[in-house]
C-alpha cells in the first residue's frame, strides 16, 4: 500500500515539474539516496537560474552563488530532509512564523514550518536521508502548499 502511494505520487509529481526533462526526472525516481545535485537542480530549474539542459554540477553552483549551500558541497553528496526543506523553500514564497522570519528561513525553521504547514511528517528526522522518490514526493508536496497551481481553475471539458 506504501508503494503504491508512493508511485502515485511520483507520478503526480512528474506532471507538475515544469519544464525538466523526462530523463533527470526518470534519474532522480530510480535514486536510492538524492543528491544535493538533484535537489539543487529542481530548484535552480525551477528559479531559472541554469537551463534544463544543463548538469547537476552547474545546478549546484548556482545554488553556492545564491548562498544556500556552502563552497565545499559536491553535487555528489547525499542530501537530507533539512536541506532539501531549506532548498524548496526558495523556490516560494512561504509566510512563516515568527521565528521563520526572525532568521530569515534558516534549515531549522523552515522545517519546522515545512512541518506546521503538514508538507513534512511530524515524526520525521531531520538528519534522514531521501530517496529519489521521497525528494519528489516533498517538491510535489511543497508544491502544492506553496506554489501558485490551482487545480480549479484547470478546465477538464475538451475544447
Amino acid at each position: 500500500m506504501k508503494k503504491l502511494i508512493s508511485i502515485l505520487i511520483v507520478l503526480f509529481t512528474s506532471t507538475l515539474v515544469f519544464a525538466q526533462s523526462a530523463d533527470v526526472i526518470s534519474e532522480i525516481l530510480k535514486s536510492e539516496q538524492a543528491t544535493i545535485g538533484q535537489v539543487s537542480y529542481l530548484c535552480a530549474v525551477q528559479q531559472l537560474k541554469i537551463l534544463e539542459s544543463d548538469d547537476y554540477e552547474k545546478a549546484v553552483e548556482a545554488m553556492i552563488s545564491e548562498g544556500y549551500l556552502p563552497e565545499n558541497v559536491s553535487s555528489s553528496d547525499t542530501v537530507t530532509l533539512s536541506q532539501a526543506a531549506f532548498l524548496f523553500s526558495k523556490n516560494w514564497d512561504i509566510s512563516g512564523g515568527l521565528m521563520y522570519m526572525i532568521t530569515k528561513g534558516s534549515k531549522r525553521y523552515v522545517f519546522k514550518q515545512f512541518v506546521a504547514d503538514g508538507v513534512i511528517s511530524v515524526y520525521a528526522d531531520p538528519s534522514s536521508k531521501l530517496s529519489g522518490s521521497e525528494l519528489l514526493a516533498l517538491y510535489s508536496s511543497a508544491l502544492g502548499r506553496y506554489g501558485d497551481f490551482n487545480m480549479k481553475s484547470v478546465s477538464m471539458e475538451a475544447e
